[in-house]
């Protein structure tokens, strides 16, 4: 099968930040994550994605997070389920550190 019946293998942590996305060619695309992990991300557009359809992201105000990712299923109205395809080790280290869990007792 494709990849649109594979299943995420990693955990994702619920968090809404700013995303742009980027098509070879025409306008960026505004999106916010409703999710995030170590192996993508579910993201609520406001224009449609397709399917299999690979983009350039970035998380702008999050140390500059950037790579590539495919289009894996619509989950829900605009709203994606993506793999990360190319993705730098900076960047995997930032998204590790904004979707660990924290620790409560670090906060009181």
């Amino acid at each position: 099968m494709g990849a649109t019946s594979e299943r995420r293998r990693t955990w994702r942590t619920e968090i809404s930040l700013q995303c742009t996305l980027h098509r070879r060619t025409g306008k960026m695309i505004e999106a916010q994550t409703v999710d995030v992990g170590p192996g993508g991300m579910r993201v609520h557009t406001n224009r449609p994605l397709g399917v299999d359809e690979t983009l350039d992201f970035e998380l702008p105000d999050h140390g500059r997070i950037n790579g590539r990712a495919r289009v894996l299923r619509e989950q829900a109205y605009r709203i994606y389920a993506l793999r990360f395809e190319k993705l730098g080790d900076e960047a995997r280290a930032e998204i590790a550190r904004l979707t660990q869990p924290r620790d409560r007792a670090a906060d009181l």
